[in-house]
């Protein structure tokens, strides 16, 4: 049901509120004026898929994006998710190949405030990208971003620091 919620709403600017209203509607935590463009895919293989994501306000979440939630996906205030951005909690463990069909390993990935992860970037499980930061298109980030960074590449590093505030 999730991802049928907004399948019928036309691609264009206004209907991006009007799913944020449609997915808070079906159980997600979804703040008031977040944005959340077409063709998002939710899946998740455990229980709870409801209760796992969060977004804050002011945040946006372009088109054909992809979240996992086999645990939490948090996006702070202002947060901006492009199109084609990968999020994943879930994984496997490493292990003798007769295990690698078993549990899921589930990480957290929090978003914080002002972040912005770039188009057909690639968020692993349990990693943090910080206040204020910036993942380059195409990055694949596999461990925490500091606060106010630019990084890029696979796997992803820091490139420079970043201001914070007005200026």
């Amino acid at each position: 049901m999730a991802n049928a919620v907004s399948l019928p709403l036309p691609k264009f600017t206004g209907s991006r509120a009007v799913r944020g209203r449609l997915f808070r509607w079906a159980g997600f935590r979804i703040t008031d004026g977040a944005a959340i463009g077409g063709n998002v895919e939710l899946i998740s293989a455990l229980p709870g898929f409801y209760d796992k994501l969060v977004v804050g306000p002011g945040s946006s979440i372009g088109d054909h994006v992809t979240i996992n939630l086999d645990a939490m996906v948090t996006m702070g205030t202002n947060v901006v998710i492009s199109p084609r951005v990968l999020i994943y909690t879930g994984s496997r463990r490493i292990g003798p190949g007769s295990r690698r069909t078993g549990v899921v390993a589930a990480l957290p990935v929090t978003i914080e405030d002002g972040a912005w992860v770039r188009v057909g970037a690639v968020i692993a499980p349990g990693v943090t990208i910080g206040r204020g930061s910036i993942v380059a298109t195409g990055a694949v980030v596999l461990k925490d971003v500091p606060p106010n960074t630019y990084v890029e590449g696979n796997p992803a590093t820091v490139i420079r620091r970043l201001p914070w505030g007005d200026r």
